[in-house]
């Protein structure tokens, strides 16, 4: 069993740290020139992200399995169980940058005192609690298991064909040799840390200096002002940081006013995979299927002989279909967040380097059609030659290039399907290019395209025969409602738009809400109400029912029954 944990980190104080330790640099460099400083302050900021990470093991082994499973640790929970935890501004103070600049020298004396900087131990437990409170703002956990049947057990009688004769016959039953999916137990597994800044923390703790040095990179020069634009030339979005390092992109003007483009690790990401939930384990399997397409990639390139690869059908196209309002674009954008934070198929990079970690190109498929013939199939040529672009330039630093297709059957309607209708060829000839474009980008070693579609059976066989997988998303199980539900629940709460008597942290948690909560979750299960709807219930139940907030917790209860009912009533009729 795997932990995959994610900390996103408080780019302002890391920063700190990093100062603190040039500085300290600098002091001691009349003793030590044998190496520059920026050797020396990376590997002992790769010592204290060690640090960081067992601080973080060790917070988290004192949870069971069952607690783990999707487990969210803000920075309010840190402040609360105290022990030597301080609240910090963001940015911080002065004084409190001064509080930060001593941990690090009193943490890294006493690493040279023990000669073990690699183990949790060294800390006690204040200054555990004083790491999470100054560094971390959010912990989240998931939790991969695998099939007992993938382990062979060797003390047992069966040979290995007779196992898998079993296996292909039906006799050994996957089912019932599955073990409880998350028994009650503690850290049964390992913990696999990773730390990350969203790219905008990075972007505007580091200063204006990056701004000014974006923008000195940017070509002004419009030579005719004319639409099209120098497919290879920048293009000046707007004045800011981000959208500076967006220009240096060298994507043509055509393409960024036909697709949106997101640097990640992203703010307007943060927070989706987490609100997501899905029976079958989905989410999981979405994210090891494309996990272990990029690793394949990734291995090609280090082969002098990698014809071999040719024989496997790794196109890296992800398909994602279901009714409207799954969550299904929300997936594929909190997938390509998650794959820039975890990064397991490169590189572990610093977590405040200002450097985006993968790209996000999302096609409007609205935008591509023309009415002039052939004008469609040319934007979609254009966007495809941009990527590439993209996939060349980010080979580089291994930063992932993710093309996101949404609503595919806009472009990937059957062709054999509009010639029976009489449809314009103009639309057969944007799906021919879109699968021509499909087998020239994938020999990129950091391709990734996923695809949306609520209208799978509509799809050219030829597209949906070239996905590596596809992925059904329908609508939440009662269990999915029930946790949708709460988690809105807590916001409201935690806003104080919601009021409740005594300590609200885990109110929710009662015998008297949970029971509430599974009722409720019947009802909406037997309206057949999408995840887009349940997100929007608790505003749609306050704006009919009250008119003065805060309102308490079991007057709101009431009126979310009275909403699901008539939503219930609406849907039956």
């Amino acid at each position: 069993m795997v932990y995959m944990v994610d900390a996103n980190l408080r780019s302002s104080t890391v920063r700190l740290v990093r100062l603190a330790l040039v500085e300290e640099h600098r002091v001691k460099s009349n003793d030590d020139l044998a190496s520059g400083p920026g050797e020396v302050v990376a590997e002992k900021m790769r010592i204290f992200c060690n640090l960081l990470k067992n601080v973080i093991r060790k917070k988290l082994s004192r949870f069971t399995t069952s607690e783990l499973d999707n487990l969210t640790l803000s920075s309010s929970v840190f402040l609360g169980e105290g022990h030597g935890s301080i609240e910090i501004s963001e940015p911080p103070t002065e004084a409190q940058g001064r509080i930060i600049k001593s941990l690090v020298k009193v943490v890294f004396h006493q690493m040279e005192k023990k000669e073990s900087s690699d183990n949790f131990e060294d800390l006690d437990e204040g200054h555990a609690n004083l790491f999470l409170s100054l560094f971390i703002k959010r912990i989240h956990c998931d939790v991969f298991e695998e099939s007992s049947l993938l382990t062979l057990n060797q003390s047992s009688h069966f040979e290995l064909h007779e196992r898998i004769c079993k296996i292909v016959t039906g006799c050994e039953n996957a089912i019932e040799n599955k073990p409880q999916l998350f028994p009650t137990v503690y850290h049964d597994g390992f913990f696999v840390v990773h730390l990350y800044c969203c790219l905008e923390d990075n972007l505007q703790d580091s200063g204006s200096d990056v701004l000014l040095e974006e923008f000195d990179k940017i070509d002004l020069d419009d030579d005719d002002g004319s639409d099209d634009g120098d497919p290879d030339g920048p293009t000046l979005t707007s004045l800011s940081i981000y959208s500076g390092l967006i220009s240096k992109l060298r994507v043509s003007k055509q393409t960024l006013s036909q697709t949106k483009i997101t640097l990640l690790p992203s703010q307007d990401f943060e927070g989706l995979w987490e609100s997501l939930h899905f029976d079958d384990r989905i989410k999981q399997r979405f994210y090891s299927y494309a996990t272990v397409a990029l690793k394949i990639a990734s291995l090609s390139k280090d082969v002098e002989d990698d014809s071999y690869m040719d024989i496997l059908a790794n196109n890296k196209l992800l398909l994602v279909h279901g009714p409207p309002g799954t969550g299904k674009t929300t997936i594929c954008k909190a997938l390509c967040h998650k794959l820039s934070i975890r990064r397991e198929f490169s590189q572990e990079v610093s977590p405040i380097d200002t450097t985006h970690k993968g790209i996000v190109v999302e096609i409007s498929c609205s935008q591509i059609f023309s009415r002039w013939f052939g004008e469609s199939s040319k934007n979609l040529a254009t966007i495809f030659n941009d990527v590439e672009n993209l996939l060349k330039i980010n080979q580089q630093n291994a930063s992932f290039v993710c093309l996101l297709i949404d609503e595919v059957e806009a472009i990937a309607f059957s062709r054999s399907d509009l010639l029976n209708k009489n449809e314009s060829t103009d639309g057969v000839r944007v799906v021919s290019t879109l699968l021509t474009q499909l087998d020239r980008l994938k020999k990129y070693n950091n391709l990734l395209v996923l695809a949306t579609s609520n209208l799978i059976e509509s799809l050219d066989p030829a597209f949906v025969d070239r996905t590596d997988g596809a992925f059904y998303i329908g609508n939440p199980s009662k269990n999915g409602i029930v946790e949708i539900l709460t988690l809105g629940l807590r916001g409201l709460i935690s806003k104080g738009i919601i009021s409740v008597l005594g300590d609200s942290s885990d109110i929710l948690e009662s015998p008297k809400y949970k029971q509430i909560m599974i009722t409720i979750a019947d009802k909406c299960l037997s309206a057949g109400t999408s995840g887009r709807t349940l997100r929007k219930l608790p505003l749609n139940c306050l704006s009919e029912h009250f008119r003065t907030i805060p309102v308490t917790l079991d007057n709101f209860l009431l009126a979310l029954a009275m909403s699901v009912t008539s939503l219930s009533n609406q849907n039956h009729v």
